[in-house]
């Protein structure tokens, strides 16, 4: 039998890890370094690389495809088109095959993380990446859990309130879990699936170009270099960006990029009041506040997480391993590698509340549309549950199922999962047949959905996939496009500063704002990129 394994299939890095004497290990790439940068790039000759050098290239490469995962979106590398599952598939095969190469053996099987808020559509395109690279992937479990798997192998005899603070590349979460005696129970989740390290890169990118009022510079060209300057300033007070091809010479202080980060460290301290909140606790009952993910080597960051949680701050050794090691951990509960008397016992959450429309009362009128939940939020998974309805009409012979996931009242203002058609309704007055709904939520939050005429026994079952163009708000459209990450922390900026401003600079700020839901919403990449610049100049200079 194949050896199973551990991945964090990262937005900007990922690694691979298994277990050894009972321990999670990092398996070492090829190259020697413990993580994997997440980057796809072809060659002249067609040929596929992945990782550090196709990070050095400029051009013919994908970075960041996780934020698309998903998605109908497709991307274009040399003369050839990829999913975003086909792309994560790549480096899934390289990572696959450096661990086959340090341990010597085959691996057949993986289990691989995810964002808490991932939804079920990206978790399914994340099985189907492990897929196509060759994996059995039959287990994935959110990289906030999975972390906390790696601290509570270390303290299976503690009962502690744990925060994770889980600040990646490209995705923020927060997830709070309680561990007791090696039980360790997720409670509740926040977070935020576009926001991370990448999005300061692009923020201090946009600030240095209009420091330096050039418009000739080339972002891929100087984006790898100003990634370098935003680490330096994690460990020093100035730090110095020098590019000789565009002669280049720029001092950026830590306070500049304190200053500039405000705002995104402001949402994610948000998100840690929200998942409080939800779980009933405050900040006090937090025992242990897990810090994850490269971005928290932020200084500010970890000031301003003490400034809340006092020295109840804890960190990996590398905090962009912890996801990893924990996966391994996983794996190690799969394989009997670690004994389910004296390991972990891991329940998860649905983060989101799952039902119908139904026809029923609202605000005490008789409507269509109203959103029916059959799974609330938080409910520990796996679960199954079932509501009955009846027909609405004489002689009803079919009924339409419509599945959504959100919290609001009415279906309109949810996300559309999916739809299907269930016949054979025997002809009868309005209310007198009755048709059986049951939703199956696995621990790999894969959801499937059977409806069944009561009496006559007959069902319909579907695996729900998710439905990109559900959305029926302006709101919903725009944040729906594929393009939405892109331009999101830039759009918050401004909405944030529309708070504090006033004449001429809000009325400037609210037109292009609006012009860019417009533009998200119709997928106008041109339109989009002279919008943004626009935006990133006015912004500057308010």
């Amino acid at each position: 039998m194949g050896k199973i394994v551990g991945i964090d299939l990262g937005t900007t890095t990922s690694a691979i890890s298994y277990l050894k004497d009972g321990k999670p290990e990092i398996i070492p790439n090829i190259e020697g370094k413990r993580t994997t940068d997440s980057v796809v790039g072809i060659d002249k000759y067609e040929n596929i690389i992945v990782g550090e050098l196709a990070k050095r290239m400029i051009g013919n490469k994908v970075e960041e495809v996780k934020r698309i995962m998903g998605t109908d979106r497709k991307v274009n590398l040399g003369n050839k088109v990829f999913s975003p599952e086909e792309i994560s598939a790549e480096i899934l095969k390289k990572l696959k095959y450096d661990a086959e190469e340090f341990l010597g053996e085959e691996i057949e099987e993986a289990i691989i993380t995810v964002p808490a808020l991932f939804t079920a559509s990206q978790k399914s395109s994340t099985i189907q990446a492990g897929k196509l690279a060759g994996l059995k992937v039959e287990r994935i479990i959110s990289e906030p859990t999975a972390a906390a798997m790696a601290y509570g192998l270390d303290n299976l005899t503690q009962n502690q309130k744990i925060l994770v603070y889980d600040f990646g590349g490209g995705t923020f979460d927060v997830s709070i879990l309680d561990l007791d005696e090696g039980i360790l129970d997720v409670i509740a989740t926040s977070g935020d699936n576009h926001l991370g390290g990448k999005d300061i890169d692009n923020l201090l990118l946009k600030y240095i170009k209009s420091r330096l009022n050039r418009n000739d510079i080339l972002d891929e060209e100087i984006k790898t270099d100003v990634e370098e300057l935003k680490k330096s300033l994690s460990f020093v007070q100035t730090a110095s960006l020098i590019i000789p091809k565009y002669q280049i010479d720029l001092e950026i202080t830590r306070t500049e990029l304190d200053n500039l980060i405000t705002v995104i460290i402001d949402k994610s301290i948000e998100c840690i009041f929200k998942a409080l909140s939800e779980a009933n606790l405050t900040k006090e009952d937090i025992d242990v506040v897990l810090l994850i993910g490269g971005t928290t080597r932020i200084p500010i960051i970890k000031k301003k997480l003490k400034e809340l949680f006092g020295n109840k701050i804890k960190s990996f050794a590398d905090p962009q391993e912890a996801v990893a090691l924990g996966a391994s951990v996983q794996a190690g509960i799969k394989s009997e590698e670690i004994s389910s008397e004296d390991g972990l016992i891991v329940t998860d959450i649905c983060n989101y509340s799952l039902g119908v429309s139904c026809v029923s009362l609202y605000q005490g009128a008789l409507m269509s549309g109203v959103y029916s939940v059959i799974i609330p939020k938080h409910s520990s998974l796996p679960c199954s549950r079932s509501e009955v309805y009846s027909t609405c009409s004489d002689n009803q012979k079919s009924v339409h199922i419509e599945v959504y996931q959100g919290e609001e009242k009415l279906v309109s203002e949810n996300i559309l999962l999916a739809e299907f058609e269930v016949d054979g309704i025997p002809e009868n007055e309005a209310g007198s047949e009755s048709i059986k709904i049951t939703f199956g939520y696995s621990l790999n939050d894969i959801l499937e959905v059977e409806a069944e005429i009561v009496s006559t026994g007959e069902s319909k079952k579907i695996s729900v996939e998710m439905n990109k163009n559900s959305s029926k708000s302006k709101e919903q459209s725009y944040k729906n496009s594929a393009y939405y990450s892109d331009y999101k922390t830039i759009m918050e900026m401004a909405e944030d500063k529309l708070k504090v401003v006033s004449g001429i600079n809000k009325t400037k700020i609210t037109s292009i704002l609006n012009e860019m839901k417009e533009a998200l919403s119709k997928e106008e990449v041109d339109r989009l990129k002279e919008l943004d610049e626009t935006l990133t100049d006015i912004l500057f200079e308010v």
